[in-house]
This record gives C-alpha cells, sequence and structure tokens, in this order.
C-alpha cells in the first residue's frame, strides 16, 4: 500500500510556476476561479456562488491533505503578481491500487499559455516519484478536447467513454477516461 507523505506539504516548483498549499489567504482566488462559469464549464461541479463556499472548498482541500485521500495545489506563477490561476492535484487516491485520480482548473485568463502542461507534468512526476504510484486518472467531459489534448500531450492515454457517467446541474453527462501506467515495478 502506498505510503503517503504530506507533512510538511509538498511546494512544487517548474521554471514558470510554484505549486502549492491552500490557505485561507487563496480563499478570494478560489472564489474567483470556481465562480467563474467559463472556467467551471466542464468541471461537473456547480459553480461557487458566495466567498463562504470557497472557505469550505479549502477547508475540504485541507482534510484531505491530513487524512491522506487526496492532495490538492494551488498554482501561481513565478513572473507575475496575479495571485492563484488554478489547482491541480489528486483528488482521490485509490491507496490498495497505487492510482490516483487527477484534476485540475485554470482561469480561463491563462488559457493558451501551456501553464497546465507544465503543471500537470510536475504533478505526475511527483506521484510517480515520490508518491510510488503505479496509475494516474483523469476523468473528463468528452466536449472538453483542450482537456483531451493536454493528457493526451503528457503521455495520457484515452482508456474508456462512458455514456451519461454523472449527473450535473440537472442532466446526466458522458465522460472520458485517460491514464497514464508507470514503468516502474512495485
Amino acid at each position: 500500500m502506498l505510503f503517503l507523505r504530506f507533512d510538511p506539504f509538498p511546494v512544487l516548483e517548474t521554471e514558470r510556476l510554484v505549486l502549492h498549499a491552500l490557505t485561507w489567504e487563496n480563499s478570494g482566488d478560489i472564489f474567483l476561479l470556481r465562480g467563474n462559469p467559463q472556467a467551471m464549464k466542464y468541471i461537473g461541479k456547480p459553480t461557487l456562488q458566495t466567498l463562504w463556499e470557497a472557505e469550505q472548498l479549502i477547508v475540504a482541500y485541507q482534510e484531505n491533505v491530513r487524512d491522506k485521500i487526496g492532495i490538492t495545489w494551488g498554482i501561481t506563477l513565478k513572473s507575475e503578481n496575479t495571485g492563484l490561476v488554478g489547482t491541480i492535484g489528486f483528488h482521490k487516491i485509490d491507496r490498495p491500487n497505487y492510482r490516483a485520480e487527477i484534476g485540475y482548473i485554470l482561469h480561463p485568463d491563462q488559457w493558451g499559455k501551456q501553464i497546465m502542461n507544465e503543471a500537470i507534468r510536475k504533478v505526475v512526476d511527483y506521484g510517480f516519484q515520490e508518491m510510488d504510484l503505479h496509475s494516474i486518472e483523469a476523468k473528463i467531459n468528452p466536449e472538453n478536447s483542450q482537456s483531451a489534448k493536454v493528457l493526451l500531450k503528457n503521455g495520457f492515454e484515452k482508456e474508456a467513454y462512458f455514456k451519461q457517467a454523472f449527473y450535473s446541474e440537472g442532466k446526466f453527462v458522458d465522460t472520458e477516461v485517460y491514464s497514464l501506467i508507470t514503468n516502474v515495478e512495485h
């Protein structure tokens, strides 16, 4: 079974990004991100309506880390004082099977800048090298062609298409599953 070490919280850096723990200071940015209908279009969760909801989401992220069932990083640009521009993480960790589900969201102002490619590479490396994961999966809305492109560019393969797999905002929505498997034996 996986041995997860999230204390201290693992801060990850790339050439342009800092991936860090989410704190109360990020509440306003989380609200701007998760309250943005364009950013939330394919997420399959309700758009945040209040700052309190953003604060509760941060509490949930912190509890997931504490309970070692998930880890979410805030994405901040090193060179700009833009605040939080997105989040990325393993929101479901299947410890007995050495598997995790990756999820991410980026503010529309940052789309097209290769930020998510950079973040995914770093988080996938962390998952395989530090968490000892065997596989990482991503579930996306089939209409989100940009997310599919990002996953494929980062070595993920499309594994499945499920019709009406989840219920979101009053309707059943299809989902595609992408997966990446490490070449390291356990």
